[in-house]
């Protein structure tokens, strides 16, 4: 993250720099933690995904890269929001939207509820990845949802998440590294 910029990890844009704005509770996704999760996702060109609290955008631009058809990233601040925006034009990012808007808004009003995978790395020093888990799980995002993939902080990790999550994803890997827990979790097949 040398001079706010993140290098994309594999794909067409492999090795190419995203920029991003420095705020206290942006905390993008490390390199390794991006590689990890794209050895367990394989992405077809057919995928969507729904970027919540998307930030710097690196998983949602991650996950294009990789040729997926479609990604919506959702963020409240306007300025990130237009940090997204020019460094994905930068980038010749074009199969996206953005929203920017509250994240706990958007899910109790969005009518689209099919994302092949569910990116969620709320900021640390809220409640809002579980508010927004119970949510997405009241609202029936999760239905047919394959992949979630949540952050959170590892003084504060929450099982009851991972609760959330379990009910209807089987937990692929739960770990931590330096201040975050990560977990990816798949569909359980019925």
């Amino acid at each position: 993250m040398l001079n706010n910029k993140l290098k994309i990890t594999g794909g067409l844009l492999k090795s190419r720099n995203l920029s991003f704005n420095p705020e206290k509770s942006l905390k993008p996704t490390k390199s390794y933690i991006r590689e990890s999760i794209f050895n367990i996702i394989k992405i077809e060109n057919t995928m969507s995904c729904l970027d919540l609290f998307s930030g710097s955008g690196i998983l949602s631009a991650e996950f294009l890269s990789r040729g997926a058809e479609k990604a919506v990233l959702v963020e409240n601040n306007r300025k990130t929001c237009q940090k997204i925006n020019s460094e994905f034009k930068n980038l010749k990012i074009k199969n996206y939207d953005l929203l920017c808007l509250n994240v706990l808004v958007f899910i109790k009003n969005h009518k689209n509820k099919e994302y092949d995978i569910i990116f969620i790395d709320a900021p640390f020093d809220t409640n809002d990845l579980y508010k927004s888990l119970k949510l997405l799980d009241e609202n029936g995002f999760l239905i047919k949802n394959e992949y979630i993939y949540i952050e959170q902080n590892k003084k504060d990790y929450n099982l009851e998440v991972i609760s959330i999550i379990s009910k209807t994803h089987n937990i692929l890997k739960d770990l931590s590294i330096g201040d975050v827990s990560y977990t990816i979790a798949k569909k359980r097949d019925k």
